[in-house]
């Protein structure tokens, strides 16, 4: 939501700002080699510029693109792929494609995370973040990012809250009982869940919630209460306890079915993540007799689109409720050439190593940190003949290809893909050949 301006060359950030507006701003702050400014007034509006649909939009934290025509959205985050593989990685003119758009932009994410706070007045808030504010939170009125039927179930719990005296946590004086309301939907297969996490003691009024919920939310399956004793204020309990229905949801990629939990990871724009998927089978080129290495493999999605057109997958990851996730799916979908292993990828490749094992493609999908140096070492040492690599972050992509392509790999393919319209995020796809 931050565009760059120049006043007699000197370089100025303006927030709210868009490429092509003429603006009156004031500096806020000013540094040596720029200035930050608040807009004051919209002289001339861009052409790229288009009218958010939230009532929210500039005050909340999210969606900070809302307010710049879709296609031009597109077309920046292309940009942004593009030149961060250019002047980081130093490639003069990389093979970056169109980034591939959402056909839907709004009510698009599966899960939204809604955060509790006291009130003298209102007694308490419930909605999200203002803009760089973690320490306070908005009442919610509306939200496109996740369904209208999400909308209502928040509007329902503020008012129950309300009505029943049940207080907000408040994180100064360690009192209160409501922290987060959670809320995940499976949008090919139309089940919810809805998760409270709570601060610890009893769940005055369970039963009521439960009837309340269930009776007018029939898409919702399952009603859960995580609690979290600690200071630190995320929306994941040390304890989980089932307040009514099933423990979990389900949700449809293609022809296979996933399990979510309420503390399971599951990529959140679902309709985008098999186009994402896709790709990586496109880009695999696959022949049915590959053996396949999946780093950071999640609860298995990618592990079980690749499972049909291969001999063989091993997915590793790092943490264990997530393989545990992983090896449910796997029989669910009556998958039986996939193996997880529960380790950190650094030590499994480096055992690999040791044994000369040796893989025909591996595939990583690593945090927005890229990959550790000792992962990339011993990556590099097992001499995969491609590499699919699957970023979240163009920055620390870029990084890591430097390192690949001075090692004997060509960089052949990035697909740049969108799966958080309206903010500046982007997803890729990359291949990489030995050579």
């Amino acid at each position: 939501g931050t565009s760059v301006a120049k006043v007699d060359g000197f370089v100025v950030l303006v927030y709210g700002g868009i490429p092509g507006d003429v603006v009156k701003a004031e500096i806020t702050k000013k540094k040596t080699n720029y200035a930050e400014a608040k807009l004051l007034e919209i002289v001339k509006e861009s052409e790229l510029r288009t009218k958010p649909a939230c009532s929210h939009f500039g005050f909340c934290g999210g969606c900070t693109w809302q307010n710049l025509k879709y296609e031009e959205q597109l077309r920046f985050k292309t940009r942004q792929v593009k030149e961060s593989l250019r002047h980081i990685a130093g490639f003069t003119d990389p093979p970056v494609q169109d980034a591939l758009g959402s056909n839907q932009i709004f009510y698009y994410r599966n899960k939204m995370e809604y955060a509790f706070l006291p009130h003298p007045e209102k007694k308490l808030i419930l909605g999200l973040h203002p803009r760089k504010r973690f320490d306070l939170v908005f009442d919610l009125n509306e939200c496109f990012l996740q369904s209208e039927v999400a909308n209502k179930i928040v509007d329902s719990v503020r008012q129950f809250a309300k009505e029943k005296n049940l207080p907000a946590y408040d994180h100064r004086s360690e009192s209160g009982f409501l922290r987060f309301l959670v809320i995940k939907e499976g949008k090919n297969t139309g089940q919810t869940m809805v998760n409270l996490v709570t601060y610890k003691g009893d769940f005055p009024h369970r039963k009521d919630f439960c009837d309340a919920i269930f009776s007018h939310f029939p898409a919702v399956k399952s009603i859960v209460r995580n609690i979290n004793t600690k200071l630190a204020q995320i929306a994941v309990g040390e304890e989980e306890e089932l307040l009514g229905g099933e423990r979990i949801i389900t949700e449809r990629l293609g022809k296979f079915e996933f399990e979510i939990s309420s503390n399971s990871f599951f990529q959140t724009n679902p309709r985008q993540a098999e186009k994402l998927y896709g790709i990586v089978l496109e880009m695999a080129d696959l022949q049915g007799d590959e053996e396949v290495l999946d780093l950071y493999c999640g609860n298995g999605t990618i592990s079980i689109f690749l499972s049909p057109r291969v001999k063989r997958v091993i997915g590793v990851e790092a943490v264990e409720e997530t393989v545990q996730n992983a090896r449910r799916n796997v029989e669910l979908n009556g998958v039986i050439n996939c193996e997880f292993i529960q380790e950190e990828a650094k030590k499994v490749l480096k055992g690999f190593e040791q044994d000369s094992r040796s893989f025909d493609l591996v595939v990583i999908d690593p945090p927005r940190a890229g990959l550790h140096p000792k992962v990339a070492k011993s990556l590099l040492a097992l001499r995969p003949p491609e590499i699919i690599y699957v970023s979240c972050n163009p920055t620390t992509l870029a990084r890591d290809l430097k390192m690949f392509c001075e090692k004997d790999y060509e960089l052949e393919n990035v697909q740049p893909v969108d799966m958080f319209p309206h903010t500046y995020h982007i997803e890729s796809v990359v291949k990489l050949v030995k050579t």
